[in-house]
C-alpha cells in the first residue's frame, strides 16, 4: 500500500466523497492511485443494480418485440405513418354538372 502526503489524502478524499465515486464501485485506494482517470464519472449515471438490470432487459426486449410487429408499417422519417387514401380534389359527378339558367 502507498502512503500519501496528508495534504494529497485530504483534497483527494473529499473529492471522492464529492464526486460520489464509490456509487460507481471505485475504491478510495483506486482513485488516489490515479484520479485523473476517475474524474469522468462524475458525469456519468451510476451502474444499474441487479433488479434494475433485469426490469431493462426485459423491457428492451418488450420494445423490440414491438418495434418488429411495427416494422412493415410504411414509415416517413422514421416515424410510422398511415397511408391515407383519399385525393384532395375528389372527382365529380356528371350529375353535378348543371349550366347556370340566365336570368
Amino acid at each position: 500500500m502507498k502512503t500519501y502526503s496528508d495534504e494529497y489524502l485530504e483534497h483527494y478524499a473529499d473529492r471522492y466523497v464529492a464526486l460520489h465515486l464509490k456509487g460507481h464501485g471505485i475504491t478510495l485506494d483506486q482513485y488516489l492511485a490515479d484520479p485523473a482517470r476517475y474524474e469522468h464519472l462524475a458525469l456519468e449515471p451510476f451502474p444499474l443494480l441487479p433488479e434494475q438490470r433485469t426490469v431493462q432487459e426485459r423491457l428492451d426486449a418488450e420494445a423490440a418485440r414491438v418495434e418488429a410487429e411495427v416494422a412493415h408499417l410504411p414509415r416517413r422519417n422514421g416515424a410510422v405513418v398511415e397511408v391515407l387514401h383519399h385525393h384532395r380534389h375528389p372527382k365529380r359527378s356528371p350529375l353535378a354538372m348543371f349550366a347556370r339558367r340566365a336570368k
